[in-house]
C-alpha cells in the first residue's frame, strides 16, 4: 500500500508537458460528508486528431493525464475558476473545456472564459442527451405513470416465484441515463411467448400462471403504443452519442446527424429539433474545419472505477482511495516505480494525506465508540 501511494503522489507531482493544445475534461464527484473531489483531465488535440478520431474509438484511460485533483469543501464557481487558472499556469491554456452544466462547474468555466476568451466550453453530449430525455419524459404523464407502476410491480414480484420477471431497479440519480433498460424490459416481456414462461415456472399450473401474469403484469398492455415512441427517442439520443463519441463533433458529423434525424419521418420531430438545437449551439463556437471532443465519458469511467474501490470502505467518504483515479491513467513500468521511490518519501505522503484528507470518519467513530464509560469487563 505504501508503494501504491508513493506512485500515486509521484504521478500528481511529476512534471507534465506545457502545451497550447490541451483539452480539459472537468467534473466533480461527491461521497459522504461535505467534501467534493474535483478532477481535471488533459488530452492533447494532437493525440485526438492523429490517433483517437482516425481510429473511431473513444478516449481510453491512458490517453489522458491527471492535470488537477483537488479535495474541496466548497465548490463555488470562483474556486473552480481559481483551480483552472492554476492548472493553466502550470501546463498551458486549453483550447477547449468539456463538462456538464452543474451550477458550480458552469459558473467556474464561465468566469475562466472571461480571461481566456478563445477557450471553447462544450457541454458533454451524454449529459445533454439525458437532460433532453428527462425534460421530454418528466412532463409526460403517461411515462410518469409507467415508472410508478414499474416500481410497484417490482415490490410485488421480488418475493415471489415470478421475481425473475421484475422490472430493473430505477436509480434516482441516473434514471434518464438508463431509460432503455426499463423500456427493453417492458418490450421483451410483452413479446415473450407464454410457453417459455410456462417452462420457466413448471411448479405452477399454466392456467394459474396466466391468471397471475394478468394480475401482476397485465397493466403493461396499456403502454404498448407509448413504448414505441419512447424507444424511438432513446434510439435518437444513442445514435447521436455514438456518432459524436467515435468521430468527434464537426461539420461532417453534424450533417450526418441532421440527415438521420430529418429523413426518419417516424421520429418525433419536436424532439429531433431539440437535439439539433443542442448540436447547433455547440458547433457555432468552432471553426469550420475544427473537430471537437464532446464527451467526458473517460472521466465518468474513472469515477466508476474509483467508486468500486470506495464501496469497500466502511464509510463512503472521499479519502486516500480518491488517489486511485491516478492509477488508471498511469503506465506502471519498472522505470517509473524506481523514479517514484527515488523522488517521493512515504513520510511526505503521510503528511500530505493528513493535510488534504484530515481524520477519517472511521477513525473518529472508532475513537468515540471505543471510549469506555465504566470499568466493567466483558467475560
Amino acid at each position: 500500500m505504501q508503494l501504491l501511494y508513493i506512485n500515486l503522489k509521484y504521478e500528481l507531482n511529476r512534471e507534465k508537458e506545457y502545451r497550447d493544445d490541451w483539452i480539459f475534461i472537468v467534473d466533480l464527484t461527491v461521497e459522504l460528508g461535505k467534501e467534493k473531489g474535483l478532477v481535471v483531465l488533459g488530452v492533447s488535440e494532437q493525440l485526438l486528431v492523429e490517433e483517437v478520431f482516425p481510429s473511431k474509438r473513444g478516449l481510453q484511460h491512458q490517453d489522458v493525464q491527471i492535470l488537477g485533483l483537488e479535495i474541496m469543501s466548497s465548490t463555488k464557481g470562483e474556486l473552480i475558476e481559481q483551480k483552472l487558472t492554476e492548472i493553466t499556469q502550470k501546463f498551458g491554456c486549453p483550447k477547449q473545456i468539456i463538462a456538464d452544466r452543474g451550477s458550480d462547474i458552469q459558473r467556474g468555466i464561465k468566469l475562466y472564459q472571461q480571461n481566456h476568451t478563445d477557450v471553447i466550453y462544450t457541454y458533454d453530449v451524454t449529459h445533454a442527451m439525458a437532460l433532453l430525455l428527462k425534460h421530454e419524459l418528466i412532463s409526460c404523464e403517461k411515462y410518469q405513470s409507467f415508472i410508478q407502476q414499474c416500481s410497484q410491480c417490482r415490490k410485488q414480484l421480488q418475493q415471489t416465484e415470478l421475481s425473475f420477471l421484475a422490472p430493473p431497479s430505477q436509480r434516482s440519480q441516473c434514471r434518464y441515463f438508463n431509460v432503455e433498460k426499463l423500456l427493453e424490459w417492458a418490450d421483451n416481456l410483452l413479446n415473450s411467448p407464454l410457453d417459455i414462461l410456462t417452462d420457466l415456472v413448471p411448479n405452477i399450473e399454466p392456467e394459474i400462471l396466466l391468471t397471475k401474469l394478468k394480475q401482476k403484469l397485465g397493466w403493461l398492455a396499456s403502454y404498448q403504443d407509448s413504448l414505441s415512441n419512447w424507444k424511438q427517442m432513446v434510439q435518437m439520443t444513442r445514435t447521436v452519442e455514438t456518432q459524436i463519441k467515435l468521430e468527434g463533433l464537426n461539420q461532417e458529423s453534424f450533417s450526418i446527424i441532421q440527415q438521420y434525424l430529418t429523413v426518419e419521418v417516424d421520429f418525433p420531430q419536436g424532439f429531433a429539433q431539440k437535439i439539433l438545437g443542442y448540436l447547433t449551439g455547440e458547433i457555432s463556437q468552432m471553426k469550420s474545419e475544427q473537430t471537437l471532443l464532446a464527451t467526458s465519458d473517460v472521466l465518468e469511467s474513472l469515477f466508476g472505477k474509483y467508486k468500486q474501490f470506495s464501496s469497500r470502505s466502511p464509510f463512503k467518504q472521499i479519502s486516500q482511495i480518491f488517489l486511485s483515479i491516478c492509477l488508471s491513467t498511469m503506465n506502471l513500468t519498472t522505470t517509473l516505480v524506481k523514479e517514484a521511490l527515488e523522488t517521493v518519501r512515504f513520510l511526505d505522503v503521510e503528511d500530505w494525506a493528513a493535510q488534504v484528507f484530515g481524520q477519517s470518519m472511521l477513525s473518529k467513530r472508532r475513537i468515540l465508540f471505543s471510549a469506555t464509560t465504566d470499568d466493567t469487563e466483558t467475560a
